[in-house]
């Protein structure tokens, strides 16, 4: 199977159009000390590759899991217990659940996959990892080198006194903690620095291993250089003033000699009714549930919206079958609409030549078999978890429609039992449709009311699909069964 050709969406051209001809390293990293959320991010650094690669550049495109950054507080779910481990590197942390090896990869690896199945071309690399190899070996004895100055640039840029001792690396003690230790030599020659800790006990770190880190802003600075970025977007909190790319930028031209590389400020995703998302908060969309509703691109085009740089408030509830049925007119042609999928979804589960039965009758085009399979997979997902309830949807068997038929009148029952009499097996959404509207009108039965009983036995409620596509679709039997009722 060829792979998808994505389209480049135009502020991504113009990005690309202000940086260099390459060779290009585009980055995006993040942090898995919890449910990894930001997909945002790595979507335009997606998007920004694939138009730097559309204009014939070189490009390294990857993520960056700072797994050894310091479990500095407890993300909703996880037991109190793990409070022992705060300011442990989260490589170093069991995973909560026992089922990876550790903390960071708990969170990392179902990140992961979701990038997998979206067939994203993008390397992972594990911070703890570069560190232990010596990817950060250089740039570390540097940072070190230069304390005083970037101690400096901290202050100016953040208005904030920093402790007399404070030092841009953080060695990790015998504790296994971080960030508590003080350097009283940095041993170059052997890439070690001398530090005492919390309790006064005197020790070695080796940087070239891995046994400790830069501190955040000092080393995504640091981390430009060591790996040649060229770009990197950021979220509005990290470009405010005083932030973290300010700082960054003085360090890498004033220390590391380095240039900053070209960015893109990307806006906030909320949650229709819940606010942004946040995982200390546990509002959160993960990309792997996501994908459980959408396929790969349509997930893509929901979230970098028209411009990302503009904020987003997502409605998966009422708003999301439109916002399929838009992206599914994109792409296809006579799209069934998301709704009757969810209808069909609901009423004949994963069974694809039952689904395909039920929408030619209904008057759809059917697809082929295994995209029938995904799009009912899609839909049925969506119905259990997104649906309004006016959406679910379940078949009433024989003795519920029963007990339901006894909420109707003399005339909605007569009316039924003169519909069941006039159904054939061949007939059509349209034609089933005409017939219920017609039965009704020479009864004189209001339209509403016949509507409302058919729905009644069908689905135990008083309003659903339309009905017309919605009955051809059941077996006959099954339906003038319950209308006889």
């Amino acid at each position: 199977m060829s792979k998808t050709v994505l389209p480049i969406p135009g502020w991504a051209s113009r990005v690309a159009d202000t940086l260099s001809e390459g060779p290009h390293v585009v980055v995006t990293g993040i942090s898995p000390s919890g449910n990894i959320h930001n997909l945002r991010e790595v979507l335009v650094a997606e998007a920004v590759a694939n138009a730097l690669k559309e204009k014939g550049a070189e490009v390294r495109f990857i993520f960056h899991a700072d797994t050894i950054d310091p479990l500095r507080k407890i993300s909703p779910g996880i037991p109190e217990s793990f409070k022992e481990y705060l300011g442990h590197s989260l490589t170093c942390v069991p995973d909560p659940e026992g089922c990876h090896a550790s903390y960071a990869e708990h969170f990392l690896v179902p990140f992961e996959e979701a990038l997998k199945e979206m067939e994203m071309d993008v390397e992972v690399l594990r911070s703890h990892e570069l560190y232990e190899k010596g990817v950060y070996t250089q740039v570390t004895r540097e940072a070190i080198e230069h304390t005083a100055e970037l101690r400096e640039i901290l202050q100016e840029v953040s208005g904030r006194e920093m402790p007399e001792h404070w030092s841009p690396y953080l060695p990790r003690t015998a504790s296994g903690k971080m960030g508590g230790a003080r350097i009283l030599e940095h041993v170059p020659e052997e890439n070690k620095v001398v530090y005492v800790d919390e309790d006064g006990w005197e020790d070695a770190a080796d940087y070239s291993k891995g046994e400790g880190k830069l501190g955040w802003r000092t080393e995504l600075a640091a981390r430009w250089k060591a790996l040649g970025v060229t770009f990197e977007p950021f979220g509005k909190d990290h470009t405010s003033r005083g932030g973290s790319t300010e700082t960054a930028d003085r360090m890498a031209r004033e220390v590391f000699h380095y240039p900053p590389p070209g960015r893109y400020e990307y806006e906030w995703i909320s949650i229709k009714g819940k606010g942004p998302m946040s995982s200390s908060k546990g509002i959160v969309l993960l990309p792997k549930d996501l994908l459980r509703i959408m396929p790969p691109d349509a997930l893509r085009r929901m979230m970098l919206g028209r411009d990302p740089a503009r904020a987003l408030d997502l409605d998966l509830e009422d708003g999301f079958p439109r916002f399929m049925d838009e992206y599914r007119a994109s792409v296809e042609e006579n799209p069934v609409p998301f709704t009757h999928l969810v209808t069909v979804a609901q009423t004949v589960g994963a069974n694809t030549q039952a689904a395909g039965e039920m929408l030619r009758k209904g008057g759809y085009e059917v697809a082929e078999e295994s995209n029938l399979a995904k799009d009912l997979y899609y839909a049925r997902n969506w119905s259990e978890q997104w649906a309004p309830e006016s959406m679910r949807l379940r078949l009433l068997d024989f003795e519920e429609a029963k007990e339901a038929a006894t909420g109707l009148d003399e005339e909605q029952c007569e009316y039924l039992a003169a519909v069941a009499g006039k159904l054939k097996p061949d007939m059509e959404g349209d034609l089933v449709q005409d017939l219920l509207y017609s039965t009704a009108i020479e009864r004189g039965l209001k339209p509403k009311r016949a509507f409302a009983a058919v729905y009644s036995v069908l689905i135990g409620k008083k309003s659903g699909p339309k009905a017309g596509p919605f009955v051809a679709g059941l077996p006959i039997e099954e339906v003038r069964e319950r209308f006889s009722v």
